[in-house]
């Protein structure tokens, strides 16, 4: 076992249990506070400073979907139907207000009256059927290419029914519909605005016009977006007059800027840091755990991952549970399979949980005729919250099977990177639609966004997809479910889960906000509010 890899982990690893401890990281110097920006006028509602990780470098929600980018957009958009995401994730009314079901295939739907985008224009029917069209489904220019084609593959076009009302065609039943409408790709553009901008998409991505409580003002790569209210926004007036969410990478200077005055919030800090926040009396700790799974991903091209008993091996070396209990402190869990409660009648309560099984983990390997090969596992640097010493006990935990795994840390982005050495590496993957086919078919199916990089490709996965997709009793898209899962998890592994992801927020005392169970950052009028603004 390599010392550097172990570095800040002081580990104890037995046959059956594999202890953890994360290194708790120095506090570095204070980051200089953020200059304020003039030419307000009266305005004196307060600005929000945030410390991210990292910011999207597209403000388009599909062209960059991710933790970061979800938290970005959230402000910027508005979908057509929404997710009740302090509830029970059911799908309510959004720019679309109520809708009816004229046949299987034709949802007619009433438009929000009064919906002011950023521009100054009012929405109509028109923009909707813009933004569910050719040029932004199909177009290989337009963000997110293919994946919003991949979100709305029932769709067939958008009818114009008079200024607030459309029709959604499909091209056959679809179950999941409203859901899909209700998902971080359905976001609704000005087509005025658009327009206006030449149809560049390149230009559109860092500054487009949506309906959201606040506009992007300015983007800076690797250092900042500025985002500005949008006081005609639907829902009111937001209480922060802009937000600048800056890119502070390291945790430890995250802390330290929030600490000394220079953010309100700051993002993505891991469970052996939260003590250093609550110990000052002028702060808090807010969060818990998303719908989102931290998993592994498995490249089975990779010479030493061609026979899928070395995959399987690999999932059953890993203690999920001794990486719960140490390096997150118990402030998680493991869930049973690649799935989420929200899922509703198609969640599979019964499915069976992870095995830790070293032993049998040996033998597989060694039926395999596993010979020493080097397995490489990337890690993006703390990309997620505590990935480095989660990558490094899994590292360890295959090691002691026997595996000559090694930690490789890649720049964001070069995650799934093609080189000959590309074997497994750390992600995760979110429940955003309450339904398995968007929410994990579409991200794992051969057209989908794991498989642009040719990592993961099953004939039978994607054709028990295809059944799923138009299957409308509930228990028959469960037991496809199953069927998929079992496949990808165990038969010819993919992925596998390591644990339940938890997103935790260090807030200055006197911001009166509540983050949402999800990536997603509410920062719209009645979710966030000012203490100083009671006066």
């Amino acid at each position: 076992m390599s010392d550097t890899l172990l570095t800040g982990l002081n580990m104890a690893i037995t046959r059956r249990t594999t202890l953890l401890m994360g290194a708790t990281a120095g506090l570095s110097v204070f980051v200089p506070a953020l200059s304020a920006s003039a030419g307000d006028g009266d305005d004196k509602r307060p600005e929000l400073r945030i410390a991210v990780q990292q910011n999207p470098v597209s403000q388009e929600p599909v062209d960059a979907a991710s933790n970061v980018a979800f938290r970005n957009n959230y402000s910027i958009h508005e979908t057509v139907l929404a997710l009740n995401m302090r509830g029970d994730f059911s799908v309510k009314p959004n720019l679309g207000v109520s809708w009816t079901w004229v046949s299987p295939t034709i949802l007619e739907m009433k438009l929000r009256p009064g919906v002011i985008f950023h521009d100054g224009r009012e929405m109509t029917a028109e923009d909707v059927a813009f933004s569910f069209g050719p040029e932004r489904l199909l177009n290989k220019d337009a963000p997110g290419y293919p994946v919003y084609r991949t979100n709305f593959t029932s769709l067939d076009h958008v009818e114009v029914v008079d200024p607030l009302t459309v029709r959604f065609i499909t091209k056959f039943q679809d179950p999941i519909f409203l859901q899909r409408l209700a998902s971080y790709a359905a976001v609704v553009i000005s087509k005025d605005a658009w327009q206006k901008n030449g149809g560049n998409w390149t230009t559109w991505r860092q500054k487009p016009v949506g309906a959201g409580p606040y506009k992007v003002e300015s983007y800076a790569t690797n250092e900042n977006v500025i985002l500005a209210s949008h006081d005609q926004a639907y829902r009111g007036k937001p209480a922060a007059k802009r937000v600048t969410l800056r890119i502070v990478p390291e945790v430890s200077s995250r802390i330290a800027g929030l600490l000394a005055g220079d953010y309100d919030i700051a993002t993505d800090l891991p469970p052996d840091q939260l003590a250093v926040v609550t110990a000052s009396a002028g702060h808090e700790i807010v969060g818990g755990p998303v719908p989102n799974h931290r998993i592994l991903f498995f490249d089975k091209n990779n010479p030493a991952l061609k026979d899928p008993r070395v995959r399987q091996a690999l999932v059953l070396a890993i203690d999920r549970q001794a990486i719960v209990d140490t390096i997150w402190s118990g402030r998680t869990r493991v869930p049973n399979g690649l799935q989420f409660e929200l899922y509703g009648p198609v969640y599979l309560k019964d499915y069976p949980a992870y095995k830790y099984d070293p032993d049998q983990a040996m033998q597989l390997l060694k039926d395999a005729g596993y010979n020493g090969e080097e397995i490489e596992i990337r890690s993006q640097n703390n990309y997620y919250t505590a990935e480095n010493p989660v990558t490094q006990a899994v590292v360890a935990m295959w090691q002691a099977v026997g595996v000559n795994a090694k930690m490789k840390f890649v720049e964001s982005g070069k995650l799934f990177e093609n080189s000959s050495t590309r074997a497994t590496g750390n992600w995760s993957s979110t429940g955003q639609v309450p339904d398995p086919y968007i929410s994990f078919f579409t991200q794992f199916s051969s057209a989908g966004s794991l498989n642009s990089f040719k990592i993961w490709q099953n004939a039978d996965f994607d054709a028990l997809g295809a059944k799923m997709e138009q299957a409308v009793d509930p228990a028959e898209r469960a037991k496809i479910f199953r069927d998929m899962l079992h496949l990808i998890e165990w038969q010819d592994p993919g992925v596998t889960v390591l644990h339940q992801n938890a997103v935790f927020f260090g807030i200055r005392k006197g911001i009166k906000w509540q983050p949402l169970p999800a990536f997603q950052m509410d920062l719209g009028a009645g979710s966030l509010a000012f203490e100083e603004q009671k006066s």
